[in-house]
């Protein structure tokens, strides 16, 4: 046997492989851990008290640190996309900057610095994320059979402690209240709806549709109007988006005509109760008040008038304590001031919300963040210079965008650190930014294969 060393290429060849065999390892654990902080938690199916949301959960500092530590390091195994990654996403990065100032001119700068200090975690979680991405087919497989795990999960806590997971109004499953449970399998939906998109085969999609009869279940369970409503759009754009691909301009036309027919409807409907949205509301929907939301929204957009420009502080005008919870200052005589103390920590409007947090300015500035971003999104899944599982990745991700900006609406998650929207909407931001050069159907042998593997 010959003793003769490993000629240097051959050594350094290897070495290459071990680093990048060590890289993708990293990238898996730390894709699996932010899932798990988002979806699951570090206390499933328990109540956060009060108290407990003004102090911080030790355990959630605890992982999410963890998890910053992991993406440090994928940033510098991969600065050079990294360093991009910065200066592609510098408003995003602004953003969260302006969130830590805002800590001088904050009501309580104590609870800003560790709230903005969150969502800095979290961004830096997501850009280590999207900096060791190397297949847009293999990260799309890690969220749909991830979050098919996080629903089986929830059904099973469900049925073993129903007293916890089941309340009068929806079923909860591992999360504090059912609309977070809604959105949750909302995502898994328009998750495995897109990844039909980019299968290849019948077996696939078999497959992909028998992943999603849980996940439908569950959504029914949760009696949440607004992301059952939501998914129901979301499902319809994307059936459109794959008739449009494989039909054409034609059908692009005819979705166009249906939709003035529609506009057309509605102004017809609009004129029929005398221009009065009230009436057109409640002729609809059944509840002008968006469930008493309206009353809520009025003493947001009063409070948020006070600090018009630059907010009362990043994360400092909920959850700040009982004697100073905000809704001390109104009088009993409606529901929000006889509503118990600490029950009401949002304002039910994510722009209302930012707004509050950080002035309007910043509110437009971080709407133009997303809507950038989703706009992106769209330019990409249309683009024919990308694989078609690429684009359905990215169409995923363009659709989670698209409803992160319906959502907030009526709920608030516009980049509140720790929400499930904002944290993975901050990671999709990341994603697109770099998914073009992912997507090309050139990108060398290995990855192509490692593509295929995964339908």
């Amino acid at each position: 046997m010959s003793d003769a060393p490993m000629p240097v290429s051959l050594r350094a060849s290897a070495e290459a492989r071990v680093v990048a065999l060590g890289a993708a390892g990293l990238h898996g654990v730390l894709l699996a851990g932010f899932m798990a902080y988002t979806f699951v938690g570090t206390r499933p199916f328990s109540d956060a008290s009060v108290a407990e949301r003004l102090e911080g959960n030790p355990l959630d500092r605890f992982a999410a640190l963890g998890l910053v530590l992991l993406a440090l390091v994928s940033i510098v195994l991969h600065y050079r996309v990294a360093l991009r990654l910065f200066l592609v996403n510098l408003p995003l990065v602004a953003l969260t900057g302006f969130c830590f100032l805002s800590m001088f001119w904050s009501d309580y700068p104590g609870l800003t610095l560790r709230r903005a200090l969150l969502l800095a975690f979290l961004t830096t979680i997501a850009a280590g994320i999207a900096a060791g991405l190397q297949d847009l087919r293999r990260f799309h497989t890690w969220w749909f059979f991830g979050l098919t795990g996080v629903i089986l999960i929830n059904l099973v806590g469900t049925a073993l402690w129903p007293g916890i997971a089941i309340t009068d109004i929806g079923v909860r499953g591992l999360y504090t209240q059912k609309n977070v449970a809604g959105l949750v399998a909302m995502i898994t939906v328009v998750c495995g709806a897109t990844w039909m998109l980019g299968a290849r085969g019948a077996r696939p999609v078999v497959l992909a549709l028998l992943m999603l009869l849980p996940t439908l279940l569950f959504l029914v369970l949760t009696k949440s109007k607004t992301s059952i409503g939501l998914t129901g759009v979301a499902l319809v754009v994307i059936a459109g988006m794959a008739l449009a691909e494989r039909l054409g301009p034609r059908f692009v036309l005819l979705v166009i005509g249906f939709g003035f027919a529609g506009l057309a409807a509605l102004l017809l409907m609009f004129a029929a109760y005398d221009f009065e949205l009230n009436a057109l509301l409640t002729a609809t929907l059944g509840d002008a008040s968006f469930t008493g939301r309206d009353e809520l929204w009025a003493f947001a957009l009063r409070s948020a008038q006070e600090r018009f420009w630059l907010g009362h502080g990043y994360g400092a005008f909920w959850d700040v304590g009982l004697a100073a919870d905000p809704l001390q200052r109104l009088e009993p005589g409606t529901w929000l001031g006889d509503v118990e103390i600490g029950t009401i920590n949002q304002a039910h409007n994510g722009y209302l919300e930012l707004w509050l947090h950080i002035g309007l300015p910043a509110t437009i500035f971080a709407t133009l963040i997303v809507m950038a971003g989703a706009v992106s999104g769209v330019a990409q899944s249309v683009s024919t210079a990308l694989t078609r599982p690429a684009r359905a990745a990215i169409g995923f991700m363009t659709m989670f965008l698209l409803v992160y900006l319906f959502h907030n609406l009526t709920e608030a998650s516009l980049f509140m650190r720790g929400a499930v929207l904002s944290n993975v909407a901050v990671l999709f931001l990341f994603v697109l930014s770099r998914s073009r050069s992912l997507g090309r159907p050139d990108r060398g042998p290995a990855e192509v294969a490692a593509t295929r593997s995964f339908g």
